[in-house]
Order: structure tokens, then sequence, then C-alpha cells
């Protein structure tokens, strides 16, 4: 490389490559960030416009008439309460339980801690299957209760692996201080395991969290209340029904007939369905980041 006074001179190939490389960087980023641009200008846009497809960068008859079809139907308005409730409780019950148990296991003094790490390990490689897990939910009393949203989640093995990898690069020194000071089991792990281990649980509370706000698979099998189902669920029913609209005008157009949509239809109440879904989550996720990234990378180097 030719050198100035003022810095480096890029040669031809170094350009081509910084050329490329942007490129790439922007069709990347075009990808991943239109789609949420497209649910956004969809929902804002009114029905008739988005049943005609004619929506490629600007909403079409700026409207918030999908919006208030959301927030005026009651089952909707429920639907988004359970899924925050759902999500707040799965997420204080599984990491707090998920934490005590790989704490435990990381103990030296845990007799039997390899068999109980390999039975824990071996669960990860099967699966009972639906009608199993239905039948023992049933058993358990789960089906049709709030429950069934937290209970089966309470221990994650890979969410307790990355735990045990992290609480075994805490200082033992710390531990065993606490110990000659007179402080118990419980006193330790509060005081001064959890205050240490902020990156792993803000990384574990956002797994949890994103897995149970975007859930729909266990109200669709074990809910039939109406009034316990998530956001998710009805986001998915929504969905289907949008499908189904969306063929039905189809096959009208085709026809010949001379259809008129006018204000919210079941596609473009989708778009602002999804969007309210994933608000919360995109405001969380900036406050947490900088643990998650540390998190992540322990449990990655040592899990």
């Amino acid at each position: 490389m030719k050198r100035k006074q003022n810095g480096i001179r890029l040669s031809r190939e170094d350009k081509i490559v910084n050329a490329v490389s942007v490129l790439i960087a922007l069709f990347v980023l075009i990808v991943t960030v239109y789609p949420i641009y497209y649910c956004v200008i969809y929902a804002f846009s009114d029905g008739m416009a988005a049943q005609a497809k004619h929506i490629y960068f600007w909403p079409i008859q700026f409207t918030l008439s999908n919006f208030q079809a959301v927030f005026d139907d009651d089952l909707l308005v429920n639907s988004l309460v359970i899924s925050v409730l759902r999500t707040a409780v799965s997420v204080v019950t599984s990491v707090l339980f998920t934490a005590f148990t790989a704490y435990g296991l990381t103990r030296k003094e845990l007799k039997g801690q390899k068999i109980y790490s390999m039975i824990a390990m071996f669960t990860m490689y099967f699966g009972g299957g639906v009608i199993p897990t239905y039948l023992l939910y049933q058993k358990m009393g789960l089906l049709n209760t709030f429950a069934v949203y937290f209970v089966p989640g309470l221990l994650s093995v890979y969410n307790m692996l990355l735990f045990m990898a992290f609480f075994r690069d805490l200082p033992e020194s710390l531990v065993e201080s606490a110990k000659l000071d007179g402080a118990g089991v419980l006193t330790i792990f509060v005081r001064i395991v959890v205050p240490l281990s902020k990156p792993i649980f803000a990384t574990i509370s956002l797994f949890v969290g994103v897995g149970a706000w975007n859930d729909w698979y266990a109200a669709a099998y074990y809910i039939n209340d109406q009034k316990l189902m998530p956001m998710s669920t009805i986001l998915m029913r929504l969905v289907s029904a949008a499908n189904a609209a969306e063929k039905a005008m189809e096959a009208a157009t085709a026809s010949g007939a001379n259809v008129h949509i006018s204000g919210p239809t079941s596609t473009s109440i989708q778009y602002a369905t999804m969007l309210v879904s994933i608000v919360p989550v995109m405001c969380v996720y900036p406050f947490v980041q900088k643990y998650f990234v540390k998190g992540i990378m322990v449990g990655a180097v040592k899990a």
C-alpha cells in the first residue's frame, strides 16, 4: 500500500473490497428491515389499498382505523394483557428456578453432581411428543389454566448450562469468604452471585421473555378458553382469516365481480396487530443489549 502523510491511500483492490462489503451490508440491511417497514406501512394504510396490494414504500390513504379496530376488539385487548402477564410470570419463575438449579449443580459439595447434570442433559435429546405431553398436562391439571404457560418451562436445560458456565467463572474466594462470615447458601446466592451475574440474567431473561411472548403453540393445543389466549395465538388466527379472505377476494375478482372494500380488513388488522406485538420487545431490547452480548459470549465459549 502507498502511504500519504495524512493517512493511508487505498489501493484499487481495497476499494473494490470495500465497495462489495458495503453492497452486501446494504442488501442484508434491506432484507432485514424491509419486512418490518412493510408491516408498518401496511398497518397505517386503508384496508382497501392493502387488499389491492398497491403498497410498496409509503402508506396509501393513511389511517389509524386499523389500530382502532385492534384496541376496540375486547378479545385482542384481553390477549395483549394475557401476553404481558404470561411473559412477566414466565421470566421471573423460569429464570429464578433455572438459576437456583444451575447454582446448586456448580457446587462441589453437592453429592452426585455429575449424575444430576447428565440426567438433565439427557432430556435435551428426546421429547415425548404432543399426545404424551397433552396427557401429562391433563393429569397435572394444567389444561385450560394460566399455569400451563409457565409451569412446564420452569427449568430449561439449555439456559441452565449457560448459567452454570457463568457461575463457574465467578471467584470461589468470594463464596468462601462469605461462608467464613456465617452467610448461608441463600444469602450467598442473593447477595453475591446474583449481583455479579447481571449479564447472564439479562440474557436468559431476554431468551425466556421473547419465547413466551411469541409462543402460540401452548394456547393452540392446551387452552380452550379464549379469555386465556395470548396475542400470538390470536394473531395466528388472524393470519389464517386474512389468507382465506385474500383467496376469496382473488376468486371474486377473477369471476368478474365488482368487489369494493372500505375500512379495516382482516389483512390490515393482522399487520396492525403484528406491529403492536413487536413494539414491546423492541422497546426492551436496547436496555439489555450490553448484558445480552456479554452473557451469550460467555455461554458460547464455556458452556
